[in-house]
């Protein structure tokens, strides 16, 4: 018998604001070894044709993981909390970004998940939940959107 709470198949999260602040981005980009200019200096930047700051790809890890977080102070609750997944017997499966347009620091975001759909593997030894992360501007429209596999093993 499988963990998952299959339904929330279909849920789709309240849309959580996010602004991306200019110094945590830097943050980011030097933490992470980043060099080109774009990611660390207005002035390259705004030189290089971008309105500010330009995030590097991974920084949408960073932008979801803040929604989440922003959300349980809300009292909203979380995607495992939906899917009823406990972290002590799930494993990361595939994650793959789609990117639409890039992240500028000072932007205003909405990040929305949805449980998109369950599966269940290997003659049903797994079972897997899918979820997709939408990162939208409200004028840029959706700039990038993420899907994870979290997968149980079943005994």
């Amino acid at each position: 018998m499988g963990i998952f709470d299959r339904s929330a198949k279909g849920h789709i999260t309240p849309v959580i604001e996010i602004t991306i602040e200019r110094g945590a981005l830097i943050f980011f980009a030097e933490t992470i070894g980043e060099t080109n200019p774009v990611h660390l200096d207005t002035r390259a930047a705004r030189a290089a044709d971008h309105p500010d700051i330009l995030a590097p790809a991974t920084y949408a890890v960073v932008v979801g993981t803040l929604a989440g977080q922003k959300a349980k102070r809300r009292g909203q609750p979380d995607i495992l909390e939906l899917i009823n997944g406990d972290l002590r017997v799930l494993l990361h499966g595939a994650e793959d970004y789609t990117y639409h347009g890039p992240l500028y620091a000072g932007d205003t975001v909405e990040v929305e998940n949805e449980i998109t759909d369950f599966s269940d593997p290997k003659g049903g030894k797994l079972e897997i939940a899918h979820i997709t992360t939408r990162i939208s501007h409200p004028e840029r429209g959706l700039l990038v959107e993420a899907n994870r596999a979290l997968i149980h093993r079943l005994s």
